[in-house]
């Protein structure tokens, strides 16, 4: 082997849910934002160690583009539009940080508010 030779090893594929994964974890840097929640049987998953993010879709379109929906919770008081340009940013940053590949379209749908209960008053309303 000479040194202008190259070894071709393979190929690396990364699946879709890798890139929802590094998706999901990157809202925990930004403050009120949560991956939203699926009722009871998410919360099982969750509790029972499986990694399935309901609100976290990842399609590649037919020239290879890789776009992103993303399905958060936020806090109440928190300046959405904000919000939800840092989660493009953080998400985008991320990606192409994790995997060097750049992102088409990242597409954030808030889908509550939550308020948080005041101190020693649980559940309800």
């Amino acid at each position: 082997m000479s040194l202008g030779e190259q070894v071709d090893l393979g190929n690396v594929r990364i699946h879709k849910k890798v890139i929802g994964d590094i998706a999901a974890a990157s809202l925990r840097e930004i403050p009120g934002v949560f991956l939203a929640r699926f009722g009871f049987i998410g919360r099982l998953c969750t509790f029972l160690g499986y990694k399935n993010f309901p609100g976290v879709y990842v399609t590649i379109d037919q020239s290879g583009q890789i776009l992103i929906e993303i399905r958060v919770d936020v806090d109440y008081g928190v300046n959405i539009p904000l919000v939800a340009h840092q989660i493009q940013d953080k998400i985008q940053e991320a990606v192409e940080h994790a995997l060097d590949i750049e992102l088409k379209e990242i597409n954030v749908s808030i889908q509550s508010v939550e308020r948080s209960l005041p101190a020693g008053r649980q559940g309800g309303f």
